[in-house]
């Protein structure tokens, strides 16, 4: 038989709290975890001694009952020696156990609200005032309220058989989003824990890896190199960054720098045959 195991009430709200609060520790400070120990251990000071605890000093009843404190507790992570040596570090970590313990609640001023969704009628339209390219697609994922990340995919193929050239960044694109929301909704960014919004974002280019396995290596490389009667080329490096597409020849030692030049000008062609905006894909040595 199953066996069933019934919470105190107490035991019960401590754990809704705690799950409730879900604190990300990243977004505090060590002042943060210096209260949680000196509030915690105060008020467990003040039930042992009473009205006794106003005869010593802070520091004595630090030095005499902190082991103590932490063992009835149970945060104390076994360091050697007691606290007559006590370092801030151990009273930050032993304050970072109080709060995963539920046995103190950091104050937060984050909202239940996520961000998306109480701008979810308005991120469409700042989105398409940034004049994205079409061929990028826009995903906001907010996991936790006001720490928003935005990612930016871009089709590569369609990027560089596009007619128009593009800066593509996402910390340029995410600059210029979080101009509007200050400017136009009032939104401060920094500190999810003080009420103000986490965003950042990522790039992917789409497609890219199979472009590179299936065109790139199988098709262009081979057809560039047919172009000539004795093949010059050494090597072919290609990189994408920024919305650009660079691709660089690296002629034998054999073949004259004069002749690089007409070279590369007859690679550029076929590209641009092949239907890319010679822009945005580049050809150069």
């Amino acid at each position: 038989m199953k066996k069933i195991v019934k919470l105190t009430e107490e035991k019960l709200q401590s754990i809704v709290r705690l799950v409730m609060e879900q604190v990300n520790l990243n977004d505090y400070d060590e002042e943060d975890f210096y209260d949680a120990f000196y509030s915690t251990f105060k008020q467990w000071i003040n039930e042992k001694l009473g009205e006794d605890v106003k005869k010593y000093p802070f520091s004595y009843l630090l030095k005499k009952y902190a082991n103590d404190f932490e063992k009835e507790m149970g945060v104390g992570d076994g360091s050697a020696g007691d606290y007559h040596g006590y370092n801030k570090y151990r009273i930050i970590r032993t304050g970072k156990n109080l709060i995963n313990q539920g046995k103190y609640v950091l104050p937060s001023l984050n909202q239940d609200t996520k961000f998306t969704e109480k701008y979810k009628k308005l991120l469409p339209y700042f989105v398409e005032e940034m004049e994205i390219p079409e061929f990028v697609s826009v995903t906001f994922i907010e996991d936790e309220p006001n720490r928003v990340k935005v990612k930016f995919d871009v089709d590569f193929e369609s990027m560089i058989r596009n007619e128009k050239e593009y800066y593509i960044n996402a910390d340029r694109f995410i600059q210029k989003l979080k101009e509007y929301l200050k400017n136009f909704v009032g939104v401060e960014f920094g500190n999810p824990a003080y009420g103000e919004v986490s965003m950042v974002g990522s790039l992917k280019y789409v497609g890219l890896e199979e472009w590179l396995k299936n065109v790139l290596n199988k098709k262009l490389k081979k057809e560039i190199k047919g172009l000539f009667r004795t093949n010059p080329i050494h090597a072919i490096k290609f990189e994408v960054y920024n919305g650009s597409a660079d691709m660089r020849i690296i002629f034998s030692d054999f073949f004259g720098y004069g002749s690089r030049g007409k070279a590369i000008q007859e690679i550029r062609s076929y590209i641009e045959n092949q239907g890319y905006n010679p822009k945005v894909f580049k050809v150069g040595y």
